[in-house]
Formats: structure tokens, sequence, C-alpha cells
């Protein structure tokens, strides 16, 4: 059985083993109380691997308990599921900031009512510093996604450069002069 109750399967697995890591990324790292529910979280992860597949060309298939599989009819892998599992290391990662990007847009969306600031004569308060530096750690976040892949572009197909037949190389071209 697998770490969130699943049968575990060589072909298949459970998005829930990337929770710790994912806890680690956003900072919930205190087990005594945890701020996000593992379903949000879980969530954000379904979601995250959704929004890959237009950067990743369907790479992994998904499921609506969070089962990942790889799909038989992409040809781009380039470890060996046997060796390193049913997702690759280098995706990982990218999965896992993908699904803290969620997590931190909505949190902040959510708690964007709790800012203020005031002051009178005597007494100030402002916690309006705490929002940008989470807007800061977001940006950040968004900024090392877009190094490890790029997005994806609205293009009808890639660009193929190659000569023009009967221009280069042109029998009649040649003459003797």
């Amino acid at each position: 059985m697998g770490a969130t109750g699943t049968p575990v399967n060589s072909s298949v697995v459970s998005l829930g083993s990337l929770l710790p890591y994912l806890r680690m990324r956003i900072g919930d790292i205190d087990s005594e109380k945890y701020k996000y529910l593992d379903e949000w979280l879980l969530t954000a992860l379904r979601l995250a691997m959704m929004n890959l597949q237009r950067y990743n060309n369907f790479k992994y298939l998904v499921d609506e308990n969070g089962l990942v599989s790889r799909n038989p009819e992409y040809m781009g892998f380039t470890l060996l599921e046997e060796e390193y599992g049913v997702i690759e290391p280098s995706d990982k990662n990218i999965i896992i900031l993908m699904a803290a990007i969620f997590v931190l847009e909505g949190s902040l969306e959510n708690s964007a009512w709790n800012a203020a600031s005031w002051k009178d004569y005597e007494i100030s308060y402002s916690n309006l510093e705490q929002f940008r530096n989470r807007n800061e750690t977001l940006k950040r976040l968004i900024d090392e996604l877009n190094d490890l892949i790029k997005p994806p572009v609205k293009r009808l197909a890639q660009p193929k450069k190659r000569s023009l037949p009967g221009y280069k190389n042109n029998q009649y071209e040649y003459r003797d002069l």
C-alpha cells in the first residue's frame, strides 16, 4: 500500500508522494498545525499536472483520484520507468513548483482583504509588508518555473528551415560562361 492508502503499481503513482515536498516548498512544515489541508494540496498537485499537460505534450495521464501514469503514446521519455519511477525526477520539481504557485496565489488572493494600513497621531499600523514579501516569493517561484521550462507558445507548427526545391544546387543555376 502507498502512503495515501492506494495500491502501489509500477505503472501508477499517487500524487500524495509529492505532498512533503510541496509542504516544504510553501513553508508549511509544522506538522502539529499545518496551514493547508492535504486535500487542498492534492487538488493543487492535480491542477498543476493538468496545467502542465500543455507544456509537456501530455506526457503524463492523471485521473480524478490523483493517480499518475505515463502516457503510452508519448515517445519523449528520457528515463526508464523501471529505474526512476513513473514521474521523471526532473519533472517532479516542475510539478511541485506549479502546485506551490497555485497554492500561494490562492492564499494571497484569499487574504487580500486582510491587508490594512492606518495611522493617527500616536499609533500607526501596517501589515502591507507581509503581502509584499508573499508577492515577491510568488514572483520568484514563477521565475524559477520559467527557467526550468519554456511556456507553451501559440504557434501552429514548429518552423523548419530548408532550401526550396529547384533553387539550391540547381543544375541549371551553374552554367559554364
